[in-house]
């Protein structure tokens, strides 16, 4: 295996983390995703293979283990995985200051924010039963998702679940993804008419309420408000 060959702990860890798609599958196991395909579906641009290849590596490396639950193979993050957690999110803040600007259009996927959404759902705020939400990606790289929420667990379609739908999401796919992203409030893309609900006026009204924030939200309302000082 090729190294950098130096006696340098950045270099050590660059061996162990720094290999393409390696944070992102770190991310999606610190989310939530333990499973091959759910972990796929968070980052489904790479290839089934190499995402074993790298799970493999990792566990390898000792920063994730694989188990066995039931008929099901799961992977965790180690001691040393969870240590990287701050290193993740880190990663994250530094890019929301330096290197995170307006989606571009071969980063737009609808499919892919509707799955990220599913993990973020409020159920304290979301009606009991069944909810189904559907998205309406317009513009750029249109597309459709759907959201569905019954009893404290929630998921997200690619094909149509075949519910019927209790209220629509339409918008163009930048607007949607800057407001799943904390960089545009919920508030800002409608009031611009980039994006509008269609369903009865109670849910309308308890939409924006129906999930946590986005994990750099945060920085981004840090980095925006510092952004206007300047």
């Amino acid at each position: 295996m090729a190294t950098y060959a130096e006696y340098c702990p950045i270099a050590a860890g660059a061996e162990c983390l720094a290999d393409r798609w390696t944070l992102l599958i770190l991310r999606e196991m610190m989310v939530g995703a333990h499973r091959f395909n759910d972990i796929h579906r968070g980052i489904p641009r790479i290839s089934r293979t190499l995402l074993s290849q790298r799970l493999r590596t990792l566990v390898n490396r000792g920063i994730v283990e694989r188990a066995s639950m039931g008929a099901h193979q799961e992977y965790h993050l180690t001691a040393a995985g969870r240590d990287l957690e701050d290193v993740i999110w880190g990663v994250g803040n530094w890019a929301v200051r330096w290197a995170f600007f307006d989606p571009e259009e071969h980063e737009l996927d609808i499919v892919w924010v509707v799955w990220q959404l599913h993990r973020r759902v409020n159920f304290d705020q979301m009606p009991a039963g069944r909810t189904t939400v559907e998205f309406r990606a317009t513009g750029a790289r249109p597309g459709r998702a759907w959201l569905v929420s019954d009893r404290n667990a929630a998921t997200g379609c690619e094909m149509d679940p075949g519910y019927e739908v209790d209220l629509v999401v339409c918008g163009d796919n930048h607007a949607l993804h800057r407001w799943y992203s904390g960089v545009s409030p919920w508030r800002r893309e409608v009031s611009d008419n980039q994006i509008s609900l269609q369903g009865p006026s109670r849910l309308v009204r308890a939409f924006p309420t129906w999930f946590a924030p986005n994990p750099f939200a945060g920085e981004i309302t840090r980095h925006q408000a510092a952004q206007r000082r300047a």
